[in-house]
């Protein structure tokens, strides 16, 4: 099996949040997969990544790749009882509908922020035309954030609507190794890479700050990171090793 998706660095796999949680499921899985750099987001079913190629099909949108894998046999939420599985939707939910919006948010409007992101994620355009790509994928973002509302707030209003979504997740772990216990499931391969990717902003936003504040939180992303996410040295080298043939 192959990952489409965005390349990252020596700290991240990739630096989309949805790109890791796939590779996160892929590693809970225990599947033989491959990166695949994406070269045309018009060529993929919904012009997006993550896309899980297998053989001649294409499956997009982490979720439909964990019920593929599910459906393969993968259990994603081990002795889980109904409620249980229930919690671990709205878990998902809460992070990848309001709380994501706030990395979004921070990593292409804050302007601190933004210097330093489209450094890393258009290192790969050529420098004459790095500029204007880099502006005008930060306007299609702007102008994303404003139709859903997160944008449109003021920051106080903003940051205590991700308060809110913090505390769901600092309430639901309350000492325990995972979200749901002592094994990962599929709410921490969702949940862990969005606090990470805030945790490691460039600059100390209101929202990084928040997350450094509930002392439970980092060291949960360390133990994520421990036990589902994938050798970002290898997932490099095949990247490049892909787009070099």
């Amino acid at each position: 099996m192959k990952l489409i998706s965005f390349p990252g660095d020596a700290q991240f796999p990739t630096h989309s949040p949805f790109c890791l949680k796939a590779m996160c499921l892929l590693e809970m899985a225990k599947v033989d997969w491959q990166p695949e750099m994406v070269q045309d987001f018009e060529a993929l079913p919904l012009g997006k990544v993550p896309v899980a190629r297998v053989g001649d099909a294409l499956i997009p949108d982490s979720h439909n790749i964990q019920a593929y894998l599910e459906s393969r046999g993968a259990d994603f939420m081990p002795g889980l009882s109904r409620i249980e599985k229930a919690a671990t939707h709205a878990m998902i939910r809460t992070v990848e509908e309001s709380l994501r919006l706030g990395l979004v948010h921070d990593r292409w409007l804050n302007d601190e922020c933004w210097a330093v992101m489209k450094e890393i994620f258009f290192a790969a355009v050529p420098e004459p035309m790095r500029e204007q790509a880099a502006e005008e994928a930060r306007g299609h973002v702007r102008a994303g954030l404003m139709s859903e509302g997160i944008a449109r707030f003021s920051p106080e209003d903003r940051q205590a609507r991700f308060d809110n979504d913090l505390e769901v997740i600092d309430a639901k772990l309350d000492g325990q190794q995972f979200l749901f216990g002592d094994t990962p499931t599929a709410a921490d391969a969702a949940v862990a890479p969005v606090l990470d990717m805030i945790l490691t902003l460039p600059v100390a936003t209101d929202l990084r700050k928040a997350v450094e504040a509930r002392p439970a939180l980092a060291p949960y992303v360390a133990r994520v990171r421990d036990a589902i996410y994938p050798d970002v040295g290898k997932v490099m080298q095949g990247f490049f090793s892909v787009a070099a043939e």
